[in-house]
């Protein structure tokens, strides 16, 4: 009940329910599982089933468990008291099942702050070709009945077990339903077109000898959609576009780091991965400075500096004070479903402990905020004194995100973009026009740009043409 109440405050705050298990890279892994299994389902019955962004009222998707995948790349048997997981699917030696472990578990996405190796179903398989794109999965009773002959014959080798792989979600958490819904309500047609396109082209099969792996070892995972699944918890998401500018900024984003046809594959799927859950923490601080009545845009000072300066203080006061927004922003907004009650006694006692900013029911969504920022490169670290930052993947994945295919921008009106956009301040010039120039000494902001410059020099997104030129790219020359 109180997890209910809790996703009811911040799902009436933020228009989708926010929690710390669905942080960071778990919001783009969900966007493009939805993504692949609309595709999936698309060209299995074109007629019945929706493309890629299509309109509708609801969305239908395949999902894929990839749970083999995922037990070999952990090592994880298929459930307890299992014999040899190479037996159990028939591989033809253990140097085939090593040789597979040291692949699978090369694809496994970096979840930063994580302590311990998860059990397989923790595990996620970065999505680098479509046919390894796949759904949140857990461990569950074998039930024989109300399934498939396969899935039947599948259980009664499993009579001595405890649980198997059943699709369901565990650490998707509505994040990415919400990107997926912001990409598929795009007003702008030309740029939902071309976000389409480049999504399909990310999302459809590649037919390498990878995909071709990861297709075949889908085909023994125990539990699978024999139907598209028909999802309703979209409609419970508000994006809140009238509030807040970053579903907006997602979709121009999204759209110029998918469209970079001359760009890998590979790594327009990095950039995409890094951008929605960034674009998604941004959205939620945004949100709750609203409610709190903010009306100037949140500035985020990024420090690029290797010591600690004035400017790395002040960074790290701002994330505090955001922290400090969020959990005030739930406290205010409990108290407005409080009164709307009025005479229900019992929802205004559940929603009493949602009042105070010290609860720990705060907690959570507070720590999506950050963790998520962490997670994608945002902040130095993930525990400790923190500040923001743009680590080079991220740091890739905002440029791209920000210069269209083919362009290039001066560096200084890189970075005047950079705050015009997004509120992020870089170094002096821009500094000069927000209300931090006068918390920070210029000579301090000017050396911060000069670190930031040599940042993107070091990734390939820079080139000097003169001491007075310097040119900014979506992608390496």
């Amino acid at each position: 009940m109180a997890d209910r109440s809790k996703a009811e405050v911040v799902r009436r705050l933020f228009g989708v329910n926010l929690e710390q298990q669905g942080r960071g890279f778990y919001v783009s892994l969900e966007t493009l599982a939805i993504a692949r299994g609309v595709y999936l389902a698309h060209q299995k019955d074109p007629q019945k089933h929706p493309g890629l962004l299509d309109d509708g009222d609801r969305v239908a998707y395949t999902r894929t468990s990839h749970d083999l995948a995922r037990r070999i790349a952990t090592k994880t048997s298929i459930a307890e008291g299992d014999e040899e997981l190479g037996k159990a699917v028939e591989l033809d030696s253990l140097e085939t099942l090593e040789t597979l472990h040291a692949l699978f578990s090369s694809l496994l996405v970096e979840i930063p702050g994580r302590r311990s190796q998860p059990s397989w179903f923790g595990a996620h398989i970065y999505p680098f070709v479509g046919e390894l794109i796949h759904y949140d999965a857990v461990d569950r009773q074998v039930n024989q009945r109300g399934t498939s002959p396969k899935k039947r014959e599948q259980a009664r080798k499993l009579t001595a077990k405890i649980k198997a792989p059943s699709i369901e979600r565990y650490l998707f958490r509505d994040g990415g339903g919400w990107a997926y819904k912001v990409l598929r309500s795009d007003p702008d047609p030309v740029r939902k077109a071309a976000t389409r396109r480049g999504l399909d082209e990310l999302v459809r099969d590649s037919g390498t000898p990878l995909g071709n792996l990861a297709k075949a070892l889908s085909a023994h995972d125990f539990d699978y959609d024999e139907e598209p699944y028909e999802d309703e918890s979209e409609k419970e998401i508000d994006l809140y576009e009238t509030l807040s500018p970053w579903p907006g900024l997602l979709r121009n984003g999204a759209r110029n780091i998918v469209a970079r046809t001359a760009t890998p594959r590979a790594k327009r799927t990095e950039s995409l991965m890094h951008w929605l859950p960034y674009c998604l923490a941004r959205h939620q601080l945004h949100l709750a400075r609203r409610k709190l009545g903010v009306a100037d845009r949140e500035s985020l000072l990024l420090d690029f500096g290797n010591e600690a300066t004035p400017l790395r203080s002040e960074s790290q006061k701002s994330l505090a004070s955001f922290r400090n927004d969020i959990g005030n922003a739930i406290n205010i907004q409990a108290r407005e479903m409080i009164n709307e009650v009025k005479d229900d006694e019992a929802k205004k006692n559940r929603y009493e402990r949602f009042t105070k900013e010290t609860d720990s029911a705060v907690a959570s969504p507070r720590a999506f905020f950050s963790e998520t920022l962490a997670a994608v490169g945002a902040l130095n670290a993930t525990v400790g004194r923190r500040h923001f930052t743009m680590k080079p993947p991220m740091l890739e994945a905002l440029v791209s995100a920000t210069i269209p295919q083919d362009m290039e921008l001066e560096f200084d009106q890189f970075c005047a973009l950079l705050y015009k956009n997004y509120g992020l301040v870089t170094e002096n010039k821009v500094a000069s026009t927000s209300p931090l120039a006068h918390e920070i000494d210029s000579s301090v902001l000017a050396r911060n740009g000069k670190a930031f410059r040599g940042k993107l020099a070091a990734i390939g997104l820079l080139t000097q043409y003169s001491d007075a030129t310097s040119m900014v790219r979506g992608e390496p020359r």
